[in-house]
């Protein structure tokens, strides 16, 4: 039976035979598969900034400035179904910079600075002030102390249908201050300089879902159901609710002190040796809320004895670096160049509080439920026993058995608990977590062939070291279905830690050929040929690895491996003549090129679940060449699957066994031969899992992914697909006019994506985070983009990949 609510959402008539109009989806076209998500963005933004300069002797000099900023934008940063649910984003910033500068000889100069900067930012969605209250909007959640639609998703449409995207509001304010101080000092053929600086930083967070998260995946209504089905019934199968407190407080400082020294050893060579030491302090909140986990004590919360701090301090952050600049020639006209250092990274809050892990509805430092009832409890009723803390900030996963979609969704009053039945999962650091850092080395030579051509080849590469993965400590193993902590602290599921368990290396040579602007043509042209690999690419928005026990086994060209990578920039001034009121003068045309071979993808299933662990993170087994599976874009993938999911499927004979590709962009289904499917029963391991999975076939039918055997991982390696690579032409006419020799004017016609080429975004989105085509359990999409590049990474029209701006 059709849940009212659910058809009040999309508009249908409450009798068969339903007719439905999209309800809160606007602007849904009849009749078709495909939606455009396009809501008109605004942006106003009024500066204004004060300088002075002041000398006060041939010593000193000191200098200022004041910025404040206001900015107001409101539209949709990533896709939405309704204008109502676009994101209001009011910044504020103040920067305040100083400067004094002593100059005590002709040998010796100090440098001493200070700055600070303060953003109040927020996220507010349009709809704040209605609820989902069964009034203003036909669901009621029973959350009333922030207005809003809540997140819905239904599995199989990328994104979210319902709601503005991941549960905002957000508000924040971060003051910043620093200071610097510098000395120079030249002695004979050595240049010394040191320093040091200090800096204070100040963070608030707020935790995003706070009116909730709801998700269809299927499987509620029946056996078979699909999650569109289960949506109509109003059968969630789980939802994340915030309770308590979300707002953070974060405090953290960071010092460094360097050396270094330019020596000229002789007219024709110069050595470049430097030591930095730096020391950023661990992450504190002012209230002691951030938690974590220990294999010995459990849960446990900044402030507890032996755990002052998220991780401990480290003081040997030392950062060497060696450079050497030799003119082989004494003329200036060839150049050997080449050198070495080390440089460490930084942690932001956001990797732990804000990196939305996939095993369970969000969560962070922030929300360890130290302070959580041991055992379950009526809504309404006291806790008798916490484990010990006061973090009651929750983002609570409520399964579907306790959801009422047709009347007040949320369970009211409840008590936040972690219990063997319903078991909480964290997010936690390593104790012993190190800064990350990568070592680099360079060495090319350069030639000038005239004064104003040159080229210059060189050979890049680098290595890093403690970079930060995330894997679950407790993943379920799928031999046992047992978790290594099940018997220990039976109230704890997914524990996700960041750990230094991941590398890179990267290895390129390059060439640039730069010519100056002589005779009124001036251009660049960089050629790399390079690869990058790590067994993880992203610290925020990594996914954990497939088999947690192994983050070895993931080691594969990095997300942003580019094989090829061609620029070219160039402009040319046309002679002019003169008169004719300068119409004939003045003229400039000017264009940027880039071509680039594709990245790869990430093959993740978010649904099926097929290995058992629940971390939504399983691949498939893969037969054939990568490269059948590559540069579809704008069509998905071929896909074979249950012609009708309530009837079981024989792959074999193709009975009740459908296979079709999808057009991305018109939504139109192109039907293919059922034979395709034998392929796919000739190689699977398992006919349940390629039942209820499916399977896809490259068009020359060489090449198949079919899900895995029941309770196993698949096969295929971590980013072995790739996109359809990235061409761009922008192009642009410059007219200047001169009046007398103070005054000029230019007028401006520049065209972006100058032949409207097509640009498709990468099905995982890497660090945008889109991941529109890269789940193998949404047939139709999978393996295609899903949009431009600059719609993917929340950023259209300003970003890379749009279609054609004038």
């Amino acid at each position: 039976t059709p849940s009212p609510v659910s058809l009040k959402m999309m508009g249908c008539t409450s009798a068969p035979p339903y007719s439905c109009t999209g309800g809160l989806i606007q602007n849904a076209p009849a009749n078709t598969t495909t939606y455009n998500s396009g809501f008109p963005n605004t942006n106003t933004s009024d500066n204004g900034v004060g300088k002075i300069d002041y000398r006060i002797n041939n010593q000193h000099s000191l200098n200022g400035m004041v910025f404040i900023g206001n900015y107001f934008g409101n539209g949709e940063d990533h896709p939405i179904t309704a204008n109502y649910w676009q994101n209001g984003d009011p910044i504020r910033t103040y920067t305040v910079t100083s400067n004094w500068i002593w100059t005590a000889s002709s040998s010796l100069l100090n440098d001493f600075r200070f700055g600070f900067n303060n953003v109040n930012f927020g996220l507010v969605v349009d709809d704040a002030s209605k609820f989902a209250n069964g009034k203003d909007y036909p669901l009621n959640t029973g959350i009333t102390s922030t207005g809003g639609f809540p997140v819905v998703n239904i599995s199989g449409f990328p994104g979210q249908v319902f709601g503005s995207w991941m549960g905002r509001p957000v508000e924040l304010n971060n003051p910043v201050f620093n200071f610097s101080d510098n000395l120079s000092y030249l002695r004979g053929k050595h240049a010394f300089k040191l320093g040091g600086e200090f800096a204070h930083i100040h963070t608030d967070y707020n935790l995003h879902d706070t009116r909730g998260r709801i998700q269809f995946l299927g499987d509620q209504t029946f056996p078979t159901s699909t999650p569109l089905e289960d949506f109509f019934a109003g059968k969630p199968y789980w939802a994340f609710q915030l309770i308590g407190q979300p707002l953070r407080r974060l405090n953290w400082t960071s010092t460094a002190a360097f050396f270094q020294d330019d020596w000229r050893i002789a007219p024709k060579f110069m050595l470049n040796l430097g030591l930095r030491w730096s020391y950023v302090a661990p992450i504190k909140e002012a209230n002691g809320f951030l938690g974590g986990f220990d294999p010995v004590k459990g849960l446990i919360q900044q402030g507890q004895p032996g755990y002052d701090s998220i991780f401990k301090p480290d003081y040997k952050n030392f950062s060497p670096r060696a450079g050497f600049n030799w003119d082989i020639t004494g003329k200036g006209t060839t150049v050997l160049r080449g050198g070495s250092g080390v440089l460490y990274g930084l942690y932001t809050p956001a990797q732990w509080m804000q990196s939305s892990p996939q095993s369970f509805g969000g969560g962070g430092m922030h929300v360890v439920p130290t302070g959580a009832c041991r055992v379950a409890v009526a809504p309404g009723t006291p806790c008798p026993a916490t484990f010990g803390g006061t973090i009651t900030t929750a983002n609570a996963v409520v399964p579907g058995s306790f959801l009422d979609w047709n009347n007040t969704v949320f369970p009211q009053g409840a008590v936040f608990s972690c219990t063997k039945d319903v078991p909480c999962s964290v997010q936690t650091v390593d104790p012993n977590l190190k800064y990350p850092y990568a070592v680099n080395w360079n060495v090319g030579i350069q030639h000038a062939f005239t004064n104003n051509l040159s080229l210059d080849l060189s050979y890049v590469g680098n290595h890093g070291d403690r970079l930060t993965g995330r894997r679950d400590l407790n993943q379920l193993d799928p031999a046992t279905g047992l978790r290594p902590y099940a018997t220990q602290f039976p109230y704890l599921a997914f524990i996700d830690q960041t750990q230094n368990d991941a590398r890179s290396n990267y290895h390129s040579l390059q060439a640039t050929l730069t010519q100056r602007f002589s005779r009124g043509v001036a251009f660049k042209a960089g050629y790399t040929y390079g690869h990058g690999l790590d067994n993880g690419s992203l610290n925020r928005f990594a996914r954990t690895p497939q088999d947690g026990r192994h983050p070895e086994l993931e080691y594969a060209s990095s997300d942003s491996d580019i094989r090829h990578r061609l620029t070219i920039t160039g402009s040319y001034d046309i002679p002019g003549i003169k008169g004719f009121g300068q119409l004939l003068e003045g003229w400039k045309l000017n264009t940027i090129v880039n071509l680039q071979t594709a990245q790869p993808w990430l093959v993740t299933d978010g649904t099926n679940n097929f290995s058992g662990t629940g971390e939504r993170v399983d691949r498939w087994n893969f037969f054939g060449n990568p490269q059948d599976f590559s540069g579809y874009g704008g069509s998905g993938i071929p896909y074979c699957g249950r012609k009708d999911p309530k009837l079981s499927s024989d792959f074999s004979t193709g009975v009740n066994v459908r296979c079709y590709q999808q057009s991305i962009v018109s939504g139109h289904y192109t039907d293919l031969h059922v034979s395709l499917a034998q392929q796919c029963a000739a190689k699977s391991a398992d006919l349940s899992t390629l039942a209820k999975g499916g399977c896809y076939v490259s068009a020359n039918g060489r090449s198949v992914m079919v899900p895995p055997r029941q309770g196993t991982f698949g096969t295929m390696g971590r980013n072995i697909f790739r996109d359809t690579a990235f061409k761009n032409v922008d192009f642009s006419v410059f007219k200047n006019f001169k009046f007398k020799e103070r005054y000029s004017a230019q007028f401006r016609a520049e065209v972006f994506n100058l032949f409207n080429h097509p640009i498709i975004a990468n099905p995982y989105g890497a660090a945008n985070g889109s991941n529109l085509g890269d789940n193998p359990s949404s047939p139709g999409g999978f393996g295609g983009g899903g949009a431009t590049p600059d719609v993917a990474a929340g950023n259209p029209l300003v970003g890379s990949g749009s279609n054609r701006v004038m």
